[in-house]
């Protein structure tokens, strides 16, 4: 029975460790298509098949995908919006993330771009990359929107918003919550044991 009880622990570690690990943005790196170095292209000709991601343009720039050294990403026009659709896995916790340089907004919506999950936010104005963290609370099957906005702000004026790395995951539980787990279920697998052998007395 104990050796049961740890197989079932460490297939439900490995199972959910997966889970959180998996990124439900799709072309979330902005590697898709694979551009020459040191060129870019407009996304309005990348086509959705390929990037993954939607446009729409408030005809105040060119928003483009980037190769600079190797290294692709999203240049967004003030004016601008790039969004991508995903559905939650799970029911809980996800934790967001992304790599951004410049100025804009972001956000997280339902499918429909309503009920507002997170509402729009600025993004502190930056001329070098930097990642942004948060988290926020998804319901298993239900379809959202991760959607960012090129926009000119003072003090620093950037014309566009530099997006990349753009992740939503299930969130890793703590070792903590681990460790409760296993702790509850080698419990489990002493009161059975205690109620087999005082069936047998």
């Amino acid at each position: 029975m104990r050796k049961t009880f740890i197989a079932l622990a460490a297939s439900l570690l490995a199972a959910t460790a997966a889970h959180a690990s998996t990124n439900l943005v799709a072309n979330g790196t902005f590697d898709n298509p694979d551009l020459a170095t040191g060129t870019f292209e407009q996304v309005s000709t990348v086509g959705f098949g390929n990037l993954q991601w939607g446009h729409y343009s408030g005809g105040t720039g060119v928003t483009k995908l980037v190769d600079v050294a190797g290294e692709q990403f999203a240049q967004i026009a003030s004016g601008d919006i790039m969004y991508a659709a995903f559905t939650a896995t799970v029911t809980g916790a996800y934790d967001i993330s992304f790599d951004y340089s410049g100025g804009g907004i972001w956000g997280l919506t339902g499918a429909s771009w309503a009920p507002s999950i997170v509402d729009y936010s600025f993004v502190t104005p930056s001329a070098a990359w930097t990642t942004q963290t948060t988290s926020a609370n998804l319901v298993a099957g239900e379809s959202y929107k991760i959607y960012f906005g090129g926009m000119v702000t003072p003090p620093d004026f950037h014309p566009t918003l530099n997006i990349d790395n753009v992740s939503v995951a299930a969130a890793v539980p703590e070792p903590e919550t681990y460790a409760m787990m296993l702790a509850g279920l080698g419990a489990l697998g002493m009161m059975s044991r205690r109620r087999r052998l005082g069936g047998k007395a």
